[in-house]
């Protein structure tokens, strides 16, 4: 098969093909004939692997992400800034992406330290800023993994989606790039309030463009949501489910057998393929890390799931809470 060398159309492609897998499965399960739905399972999680090899090759020929930032204010429009603001702008954002990126890359998610080689990798700068404006230009590294993902392109879509959310997934979206970052982006907007200024972010990824604009209104609306979120509260729990949808985007649903309740539960990429042998209808143990995040104002609390092991074998267990780490 002849594969298009547009990262746009290989990341389409592959999401159809995704889509193909997950109704093949669903077709395993009760099947009549189920050794040719099984040859046809096979050939489409083939071409699965194909396309992920070659949207790999296809990102590692683009070196670098551009992310471009105009700040807009009253003493920020001669195309100069004072060293003070840019330390103060880009320190938090430099953080902002690699506490992000880390949480994406690290199975345990924990950015108390991140791994020095890792930053050295995502190799962050400045790349200067446009003549005759307050444009910076940020540089990173895009180098995909073995499966085609790349850490920084996927903390900038989190960053994005999170400066783009409403109230009903802002807890979700906290969580995929983590408190840490959450805390630093909440650094960079408050400072962003300090110095009266709005800003414009701009990054081309692969399928699309990403803008966000950050007029001042905008800016204290997701520091504000940022500063209500309390600490979180993390747990393992141990159930008996049944997987209900098997997602594209890194995120499946599971009916739990003891309560009923229908969890949408992410995963790290080094899981995926316990995940990918999963079917629709498959009756399983799960472990899940749950996180509660409290927002303190409205005292409301939002729960967040992530998977971390899957039982090969369906077995009946009691339901268990350990505290993990807060």
């Amino acid at each position: 098969m002849n594969y298009p060398d547009d990262i746009a159309e290989l990341e389409s492609l592959l999401e159809r093909v995704l889509g193909m897998v997950e109704q093949d499965e669903g077709a395993v399960v009760g099947s009549e004939r189920p050794n040719v739905d099984l040859l046809f399972l096979s050939s489409t999680k083939k071409l699965r692997s194909d396309l992920q090899k070659r949207l790999r090759f296809a990102k590692a020929e683009r070196a670098h992400e551009v992310v471009r930032l105009t700040l807009h204010g009253a003493h920020l429009g001669t195309g100069t800034l004072p060293l003070r603001v840019l330390a103060n702008f880009v320190t938090p954002l430099n953080a902002v992406l690699e506490q992000s990126a880390w949480r994406f890359w690290d199975r345990a998610g924990d950015v108390s330290r991140i791994d020095q080689k890792f930053i050295r990798h995502l190799d962050l700068r400045l790349a200067g800023m446009e003549l005759g404006s307050t444009e910076l230009v940020i540089l990173g590294n895009t180098s995909p993994d073995l499966s085609g993902v790349s850490a920084l392109e996927s903390a900038l879509r989190d960053v994005f989606e999170l400066l783009e959310s409403d109230i009903e997934a802002f807890a979700d979206r906290v969580h995929a790039i983590g408190i840490s970052a959450g805390k630093s982006l909440g650094a960079f907007l408050t400072r962003l309030e300090s110095e009266h200024a709005a800003v414009e972010l701009a990054w081309r990824a692969p399928d699309k463009i990403y803008r966000w604009d950050g007029r001042p209104t905008e800016v204290t609306r997701v520091r504000a949501l940022l500063d209500e979120i309390g600490e979180p509260e993390t747990t393992t729990e141990q159930f008996l489910g049944t997987v209900n949808v098997l997602s594209i985007r890194n995120r499946i649903e599971i009916e739990r057998r003891d309560t009923g309740e229908r969890l949408r539960v992410g995963y790290h990429k080094s899981v995926a393929d316990l995940v990918h042998d999963l079917r629709l209808g498959d009756t399983r143990t799960f472990e899940v890390e749950k996180t509660i995040y409290p927002f303190v104002a409205s005292k409301r609390k939002r729960d967040t799931y992530r998977l971390r092991k899957v039982m090969n074998r369906p077995q009946q267990v009691e339901p268990t809470e350990d505290v993990a780490r807060p």
